[in-house]
């Protein structure tokens, strides 16, 4: 019997720890959210349809890529080979 009520508490704080530590893993508010592509990437996409070849010069220099849109975001360049780092809005 008192094999039970030990193996119960066991299991017991094992799933309260568990279930607190997905609370913690998920990313806060505000926190890490990505930044928007920078203006010259919008602007590079803004004649072109998705999945066409784009480049632009943007803060890191130039960049050679594929016009693509996140669902309900605006069409932008996404390069190809972002540099080390990331692109803005990528970090």
């Amino acid at each position: 019997m008192q094999n039970k009520s030990i193996l119960a508490r066991a299991a017991f704080s094992m799933s309260l720890a568990l279930s607190g530590g997905l609370l913690f893993a998920q990313a806060a508010p505000g926190g890490d959210s990505p930044r928007p592509p920078p203006p010259e990437a919008l602007a590079a996409c803004q004649t072109l349809k998705s999945g066409q070849d784009c480049s632009f010069k943007g803060p890191q220099g130039s960049a050679q890529g594929t016009c693509w849109a996140p669902t309900g975001k605006p069409l932008a360049c996404k390069p190809s080979h972002p540099p080390a780092g990331g692109m803005p809005g990528q970090r």
